[in-house]
């Protein structure tokens, strides 16, 4: 994954990022790793968290600067990724949210801040990760749960 990750960053011509930070909560480390690899590289900040217990870690610290929550839908233990979200809105209203998830949009369902929300499939190629990410962050305030989309994407990692 990694070599596909640095000939894409390569290609790029500038970082798309500025001064955002983002939350990435995801359990699996290597997708941890490759998406936040794509997102430093491209030029936001990244905090990376594996559990709901390091998410909460990282928001006391850094809460203030939190732009965006990247989170998988399902975090092992005791949260989802729709109650950490909830949790974070409630102490910054402004903050935006992508939910992802390799079960696809249909997880979503249940939970109406999660069928509402921005949605990113996984696997995902850093094409569709950065555009969905500057997306998000870019999008006017719609909702005071998530950015809503109409979009949602299919695309999968080159092997």
């Amino acid at each position: 994954m990694k070599d596909f990750a640095d000939r894409f960053i390569a290609s790029t011509d500038r970082p798309l990022g500025g001064l955002e930070t983002i939350l990435l909560v995801e359990d699996d480390s290597e997708v941890r790793e490759f998406t936040g690899e794509i997102l430093c590289q491209s030029g936001y900040f990244v905090l990376p968290a594996d559990s709901e217990r390091q998410a909460l870690s990282a928001w006391k610290q850094f809460g203030k600067r939190i732009d965006l929550l990247l989170t998988d839908v399902l975090i092992p233990y005791r949260c989802t990724g729709a109650e950490l979200a909830r949790k974070f809105q409630r102490m910054n209203p402004k903050l935006k949210v992508l939910f992802m998830s390799g079960f696809g949009p249909e997880i979503c369902a249940g939970d109406p801040a999660l069928a509402s929300g921005w949605f990113l499939s996984k696997p995902f190629s850093p094409p569709v990760l950065l555009r969905i990410v500057s997306s998000c962050l870019n999008a006017g305030r719609v909702s005071s749960e998530t950015c809503l989309l109409r979009e949602l994407q299919h695309c999968s990692l080159p092997r």
